[in-house]
């Protein structure tokens, strides 16, 4: 399966930080935002969710004014929020989880990330221009002015199961808080091909997740060695997460 399909790439042009800023400008135009997800099957490179904070609205787009994500604070996870009102620059990293475009109406856009950095930067004409990156993909999830991605219900779900020793369990946090980007992506590719191994019926009605799994299980376990072992690593203590057959 193939989230977003690119014939060229339009991330090169936000690689070289001295010009990223320009770059993302052209990208976004007149748009609120812009994900950029390439076809995984032909390239690995990274992921991108940009976005364009305006004085005033365009009333041509989906207009944001806020974004609300996560971030890690020593080893916790805490709400955080982007707006125009913030000193620039910014450089951060961010965690997984939710990504939420709002706009002056508090319609919302919504998407799913496994974690990354973030930079942002004012323009001379008063846009703060965001970018969201991450070396694993970022899913739209729900909203207003896009389509929902076919993994995002599996990926919400995964992140459900993670919370759950977060809850309960002393240090499970701070062991998820400490996973690269990565490192989540090759847990939930792991979790998904092992539960549909486990169970042929599960299996049948979900034919294209049993595929992409397999599929994406043996890429990354070739081109990301260290991040799959520290995935798998990673599922055995935390155990929410390890895929067990029903009985």
């Amino acid at each position: 399966m193939v989230l977003v399909a690119m014939a060229t790439d339009p991330g090169s042009t936000l690689q070289d930080d001295s010009r990223w800023l320009e770059g993302a400008g052209r990208i976004l135009g007149n748009l609120g935002f812009e994900r950029i997800e390439l076809d995984r099957t032909e390239s690995d490179g990274t992921s991108h969710l940009l976005v364009a904070l305006r004085p005033q609205p365009t009333l041509k787009h989906f207009d944001p004014e806020s974004i609300d994500y996560w971030i890690i604070d020593g080893d916790r996870g805490r709400a955080a929020r982007l707006d125009r009102e913030n000193r620039f620059p910014v450089t951060a990293d961010y965690a997984w989880g939710r990504i939420s475009l709002t706009d002056r109406l508090g319609v919302k856009n919504e998407f799913l990330s496994f974690g990354g950095t973030l930079r942002a930067q004012m323009t001379p004409e008063a846009t703060a221009l965001v970018d969201f990156s991450s070396h694993a993909p970022i899913l739209r999830w729900s909203g207003h002015s896009q389509s929902t991605d076919p993994l995002s219900a599996e990926v919400g779900a995964f992140f459900a199961r993670i919370k759950v020793p977060i809850d309960f369990a002393p240090g499970a946090e701070a062991l998820v808080s400490r996973a690269a980007p990565r490192t989540l992506y090759c847990a939930f590719i792991q979790y998904q091909h092992e539960r549909l191994a486990q169970v042929r019926t599960l299996r049948d009605a979900n034919r294209w997740l049993a595929e992409w799994s397999s599929h994406e299980s043996q890429r990354m376990e070739s081109v990301a060695q260290d991040h799959w072992r520290a995935g798998a690593e990673l599922r055995r203590e935390l155990g929410a997460i390890e895929a067990v057959a029903p009985k």
